[in-house]
């Protein structure tokens, strides 16, 4: 079955495909405008104001273990996020959204999900557990995430913080 994709690279090292149906826009915005929250995980920048809503703002390179640039970073720099959403869960209201820090939108690509490796080989360790998959893609192993299970790790890392510091 042939779905679309969005094909992203995450710093400079990882390229990764992220079901285009669980992603709900791409938006770009400055470090200065998130709200940094204590307590909560190094790979959550905080939240920031989408239109009169808060949205958790993720590292999605800091989630993967990915290492960083040397690069300094300031207020002012851009930030490219894809919106995820939980496409499991269609009301409005309870729907879960988060942006993910991507460094390069590569595109939007089909891919046959009849094709797709097991997540068993060629992959890091760290991804495993938001991989789904693995596509073959400009002859290169690249991971299909699993936007559900980084929708429920940052979900739950979330409210057992909150929980905690009350």
């Amino acid at each position: 079955m042939l779905n679309d994709y969005f094909f992203v690279q995450l710093r400079q090292s990882l390229k990764v495909a992220l079901p285009l149906d669980s992603t709900r826009e791409v938006i770009s915005l400055t470090y200065g405008e998130i709200c940094p929250v204590p307590g909560v995980s190094p790979a959550l920048l905080g939240v920031a104001n989408q239109r009169g809503k808060l949205l958790w703002v993720l590292e999605l390179g800091d989630l993967l273990k990915i290492p960083p640039s040397e690069k300094t970073i300031r207020p002012q720099d851009n930030l490219t996020l894809l919106v995820l959403n939980d496409s499991h869960n269609l009301s409005e209201n309870q729907n879960r959204q988060l942006g993910c820090v991507v460094s390069t939108l590569k595109g939007v690509i089909g891919l046959d999900s009849a094709e797709f490796r097991s997540t068993n080989s060629h992959i890091f360790p760290t991804l495993k557990a938001f991989s789904s998959a693995i596509a073959l893609i400009e002859q290169e192993a690249i991971s299909v995430i699993d936007t559900q299970a980084i929708l429920n790790n940052i979900h739950s890392e979330i409210f057992s913080n909150l929980v905690n510091s009350l």
